[in-house]
This record gives structure tokens, C-alpha cells and sequence, in this order.
């Protein structure tokens, strides 16, 4: 064939040679078709290998009818194109004459490519929108687990026991006679001390019997409305305020220590098992706790239900993010930071319903042996299973996905599937492979590492110190402690939300250091509304904060990871997460900073985050960066590309520009 018109009478008359003509030169014609090895090979560049030359017809014409599985080694000297996609696992033998459609054309028609098939794959379904929601129950749970404390070991209303004038075991919590019975302190009966009745009384009282000496109370009667381990116990005044403030700290130091072995057991056992394993022992735990004999069986079992709590929300975030897909998980992961807060609220209502720190416990906990039946519902991590190797289980959990969204089931969307959940290897440059020194010594070397990291711990140290602190103060706040603990988690959602739509707009620097700065700000502007203004502002204002500090944590994940260089970014995380949960340790204790002055905790919560947000100005801009590689990578964020050598390292070879090419 020597040009295109020719082409065609060449087809028509090779049309009754034998197949193996089909291998050989058309008459005058210079394109040479090999089909050689008997092999699979992608049908769509078949077609388009013959296509382009000008034989094109005679192979499809050839291929008529029959059903060429394996085809390779298609040579086109004319075009000069050369095909070998050779799958040796693959291989069998070809021809059917019993097809009735050309292959290579349905191969085209109902053929879907990998992005296709890609995105079909990972289409919310009804699948993952019943895996989705069932790993989002146990993060509704983890808020209980979290803060039930916060009820458990509350205030109760108390006033002191006048046993002249009554007996515990029968009077009321506020006789006739109460208001004259102690003194009040900022228009507060004082619970502690009380003025001693008239030598002349005897038997009823009223608001005459009573002096003005005063003198410590021994006894007390408390609020019937409302049970707490403080009138469990007889936790009552100062002297023994640090029994409640200790059960936070030992909260948040279990689940420290619970993080530890978390990892750990999650990576051996898979996310699944581990997810399932914790909730249930974390039912169990809790239901023991609610027995509770004695305040120190108390305080053990609080760090038991934290330990085995701790890595809840990572496994269940992890199962959700994976369910969610690429394309939705930015958006996936904003809705699992929102399952906290929904806790939160849910928390507030029942705690606010029952008034028992028995009962609480027990509904809190008691969901979580359900826990067993997760298997049941939810699939384990794909790219957990994969790197374990455990494929017939990947395969079942596809077959399963499929037949509920009505997806093929073909080895093509397998290993499609397969793929999207495979970690990409990252590219790491020369200067990553050669610099082999401990983290620590990178560290100590790059003075902008250096302060980065310790400028970032802060940043960790404020969020938790704060986030935590305004939580777990709501409840001493003005007005109805359960409904303000509800309002400070209400505010949550909108923060996950904007702090989403912000990082993405405006930048993360901007996002974090602003968060930090209004947050500081409307926590010490609450000490300047003047008393009985406006009873509602000091409210809002401390919403406000608590709304920008939900920002500012939601931004510093993000943040942290795109300002260390990979050689160094998990170790460092790790260094300000752990720094982190320090802040969330000491948050429990700031109550007792209020019998100082009863402002001191939000003056220190507002200095922290103004203090925060003025040095996270420091840090560059990320957004749009690509994430470095090396520390010179990471100390050159944001500024122009510049090549330079580092001390006792091989220096890799310069690439040149396109333009010295």
C-alpha cells in the first residue's frame, strides 16, 4: 500500500488469504503488521496502533468475528509505533469464533478507563453511606467518654447544715430562715461558713436567731436535684476542690497513656479490630466505674476508661476517611471533626436529663457494647489489608460494595479499587536519601527548624490549654451550666466549617494567627462587660472564643504537616501533639486558678492564645507549596528556588533549566 486510495482494494482482496497473511506485506505496500507472541495486550491501543496506518482496516477486517485475547509485539514501521504491554499472569489462548461483536470495538464502547472506572469506584453510594455512618458512631461516643467528667465530678449547689435549727435527715435546701443564716459573697449564700444561732432559740428558727459571728461548717445539705461524686463523697468548699479538678487530669493522662499502646495494637491488629475492641472494653470499663464504692476506685477506673478510649477517634476517623473516597475528603473529614462536637451536645442533653453521675455513666458507656456487632457493618481498613497482603478479603469487601451500588465486578475494577487505596510512595529528592542524620541532629542544625518546632509546640500547648479549659469552665460560667456546655460545643460546627473554607482561600497563616488573636481577644474582653450591662454578653463572648479556637485547632493539623520537611515530619508531629496533650492535662486544674480571682482563668486563656496567634506570624504561608522534601526545602518555604550545599553531604547534580537544554 502506498498511500490511502490503494489501501482499500488491498483490503478487499486480502479478505480470502489465510489468517497468517495478515503478518505479511499488502501488495506494494511498505506498512509491515507483525503478530507475533501470543500474549494479552490493552485492545484500545491495538485499535489505535492499526488505526494510524494504512492497513487499519485490514486488521480489523482480519480480527472480524473472532475474539483476540492475546495479541503483542504489534510493530507499524510506517508510523513508527511499537506496542508491548505483555501480562505474563494473564496469559491464555485466544480465538472463539462464537463472539458474535468485535472485541476491539467493544472494547472501545463499553470499555472504562482507569480514571473512569476510578471515579465510579469512589462514588458515595449506598455503601459507603452505611459504612460512613456506622464509623461515625463510636465518635459520638469518644465526646461521652471524653468529658462525661465535666457532670460526673460538677458543682453541686450546697449550704451549710444549722443543727440548731434543723436535722439532715429531714429539711429542705432553702428553709425561711436562709438568707440570714451565712453571709453571701457576690450575692452568693457562702456554702462554708455560717453565723451561729442566738444561745435563746430553740427548736424552730427564723431570720432573727442568727448573730454575726461566723465560723467553718462540719456538715451540709445539698442540692436533691442533683448528684455529682461531691456530695457522693462530701467533696464540699476549697479544701477539697482539688478532688474534683484531679479527675480531668487523670482523664486526660490516660488517654496519653492510652495513646501510646493505641498505635501500636491498631497497626498489628488492624483499624477494625482495634476500633471494636476499645469501644467494647471502654462499655465495659465505664459500667464498672459507674459501681464506683469509694473516690479512689473512682479515680482508677477514670484512667482505665481513658486509656481504653484513647484511640477511638483516630481508628474511626481513619475508617471514615477511607469510605469517603479522595474527591470527598476534605468534606468527609469536616463532617468526623462535627461527630465530636454532635457528642458534645448529645452529652449536655442527657447529662442535663438524668442529674445522676451514675446513671450518666451508665448511658454514656453503655452503647459501647454494642461495639461488637461493628464487624458486621463496617469493612477493615483496604490499605491496611493490603499491606498485609490479605487481597481475597479486599476482593470480598469490592464484591460487597459492588453488589450494593451496582458496580461491575470485574479484575479490571478490583485492581482499580486496589489501586486507589494503595499508598503512593513519595518521591523523595537525593538531598532526602543522603541526609541520614537523626532527626534531632537536623534539628539542632537549622536554627529556622528550630524555632519553627518551638514556636509550633506552643501553638499545640495553647489549642488543647484552651479548647479544653473553655469547655470544662462553661459550666461555671453565668446561668445554666448545661445548656452553656451546649452552647460551647454548638459553636464547634460552624468553626470546622469555616476554618475548611478559609485555609483554602485565604491561607493557613492567616487562618491560625487570626483564630488565635480574636480568640485571645474575646476572652479578655469578657472582663470588661460591665456587671448587669447586658446578660447575655459575656456569654456570647465567651462562645466567640471557644468558636475561633476551634479554628485555630482545626487549622494547626493541617498547618504543622506542611511546614516540616518529610525527613523530619513525622517525628516532629509527634513533638507537638505530645506537647499538646500537656495543655489538656493542666486544663482540668484552671478552676482552682478562679478561687484566686474568679477571672484568672480566661485572663490566662486570652493572653496564651493573643501570645499564640502574634508568634504563628512567624511561620510562612503554605498554601498552594508543595510539601518539602529536606530541611532547606522547609527553612525556604514561600521564597524563590535557590540551590545551595549542606555541610557533609554529597551535593546532587544540578538539573538544568529548559532552557540550557
Amino acid at each position: 500500500m502506498s498511500g490511502g486510495g490503494g489501501g482499500g482494494g488491498d483490503d478487499d482482496d486480502d479478505d480470502d488469504d489465510d489468517d497468517d497473511d495478515v503478518g505479511d506485506n499488502g501488495s506494494g505496500g511498505n506498512s509491515l503488521i507483525r503478530l507475533s507472541t501470543i500474549v494479552r495486550v490493552d485492545e484500545q491501543k491495538v485499535y489505535h496502533a492499526a488505526r494510524v496506518s494504512h492497513a487499519w482496516r485490514r486488521v480489523l477486517q482480519r480480527l472480524e468475528g473472532r475474539t483476540p485475547v492475546l495479541v503483542t509485539d504489534v510493530v507499524l514501521e510506517r508510523s513508527v509505533l511499537s506496542l508491548r504491554d505483555v501480562k505474563d499472569d494473564s496469559m491464555r489462548l485466544c480465538c472463539s469464533k462464537k463472539a458474535e461483536t468485535d472485541p476491539l470495538q467493544s472494547g472501545l464502547e463499553n470499555g472504562v478507563s482507569k480514571n473512569s472506572m476510578g471515579k465510579n469506584i469512589e462514588k458515595f453510594g449506598l455503601y459507603q453511606i452505611i459504612t460512613f455512618t456506622f464509623s461515625s458512631i463510636p465518635l459520638l461516643l469518644t465526646a461521652g467518654f471524653t468529658l462525661s467528667y465535666v457532670f460526673t465530678a460538677g458543682e453541686v449547689k450546697y449550704r451549710c447544715l444549722v443543727p440548731e435549727c434543723e436535722h439532715s435527715g429531714n429539711t429542705t435546701f432553702a428553709p425561711p430562715w436562709i438568707n440570714a443564716s451565712a453571709p453571701k459573697i457576690d450575692g452568693i449564700i457562702s456554702g462554708c461558713t455560717r453565723y451561729t444561732v442566738r444561745d435563746d432559740v430553740s427548736g424552730t428558727c427564723s431570720e432573727a436567731s442568727f448573730t454575726n459571728n461566723t465560723h467553718d461548717c462540719d456538715s451540709w445539705i445539698y442540692d436533691p436535684d442533683e448528684r455529682t461524686i461531691l456530695n457522693e463523697w462530701g467533696f464540699a468548699c476549697d479544701a477539697n476542690r482539688w478532688k474534683l479538678t484531679l479527675v480531668g487530669t487523670i482523664q486526660n493522662t490516660g488517654q496519653f497513656v492510652g495513646l501510646i499502646f493505641a498505635g501500636y495494637i491498631s497497626d498489628r491488629y488492624g483499624r477494625r479490630t482495634f476500633l471494636t475492641l476499645a469501644t467494647f472494653l471502654s462499655g465495659i470499663s465505664g459500667l464498672i466505674h459507674s459501681f464506683s464504692v469509694n473516690y479512689w476506685m473512682f479515680l482508677a477506673f477514670e484512667f482505665l476508661d481513658a486509656t481504653m478510649a484513647a484511640g477511638i477517634y483516630s481508628a474511626g476517623f481513619i475508617l471514615g476517611m477511607e469510605t469517603a473516597g479522595v474527591k470527598n475528603r476534605i468534606f468527609g473529614s469536616t463532617i468526623m471533626c462535627c461527630m465530636f462536637a454532635i457528642g458534645e451536645i448529645l452529652l449536655g442533653l442527657i447529662a442535663s436529663w438524668l442529674r445522676s453521675w451514675r446513671t450518666l455513666l451508665r448511658v454514656v458507656y453503655g452503647p459501647g457494647l454494642l461495639a461488637i456487632l461493628l464487624p458486621l457493618v463496617i469493612p477493615e481498613s483496604i490499605r491496611w489489608l493490603l499491606s498485609k497482603g490479605k487481597h481475597e478479603e479486599v476482593e470480598k469487601i469490592y464484591r460487597k460494595m459492588a453488589r450494593m451500588n451496582g458496580l461491575p465486578v470485574t479484575d479490571e475494577a478490583i485492581n482499580a479499587f486496589k489501586e486507589l487505596n494503595v499508598a503512593k510512595p513519595e518521591n523523595k529528592s537525593d538531598l532526602v536519601i543522603a541526609d541520614e542524620r537523626k532527626p534531632i541532629v537536623q534539628v539542632l542544625h537549622s536554627s529556622v527548624i528550630l524555632i519553627r518546632l518551638l514556636v509550633c509546640s506552643f501553638c499545640w500547648l495553647t489549642n488543647t490549654f484552651v479548647y479544653y479549659g473553655l469547655s470544662l469552665n462553661s459550666v461555671a460560667f453565668a446561668g445554666d451550666k448545661y445548656i452553656n456546655f451546649m452552647l460551647v460545643a454548638v459553636v464547634e460546627i460552624p468553626a470546622y466549617c469555616l476554618a475548611w473554607v478559609l485555609t483554602d482561600h485565604i491561607g493557613r497563616k492567616p487562618t491560625l494567627s487570626g483564630a488565635f488573636l480574636l480568640s485571645g481577644a474575646f476572652c479578655l474582653a469578657i472582663q470588661f462587660v460591665p456587671a448587669g450591662a447586658w446578660s447575655y454578653g459575656p456569654l456570647l463572648l465567651y462562645m466567640a472564643g471557644k468558636l475561633c479556637i476551634t479554628m485555630a485547632f482545626a487549622t494547626v493539623y493541617i498547618y504543622t504537616v506542611e511546614l516540616f520537611p518529610t525527613t523530619l515530619r513525622h517525628s516532629l508531629l509527634g513533638i507537638c501533639s505530645m506537647t499538646g496533650r500537656v495543655g489538656s492535662i493542666l486544663s482540668p486544674q484552671t478552676p482552682l486558678l478562679a478561687q484566686i480571682m474568679p477571672s484568672l482563668p480566661l485572663i490566662l486563656f486570652g493572653s496564651m492564645g493573643i501570645v499564640a496567634g502574634a508568634l504563628s506570624l512567624i511561620f510562612p504561608e503554605t498554601l498552594g507549596t508543595k510539601l518539602p522534601d529536606t530541611v532547606w526545602e522547609a527553612e525556604n518555604i514561600g521564597k524563590s528556588n535557590e540551590t545551595r550545599e549542606i555541610p557533609g553531604l554529597p551535593t546532587p547534580p544540578r538539573r538544568r533549566s529548559s532552557a540550557e537544554r
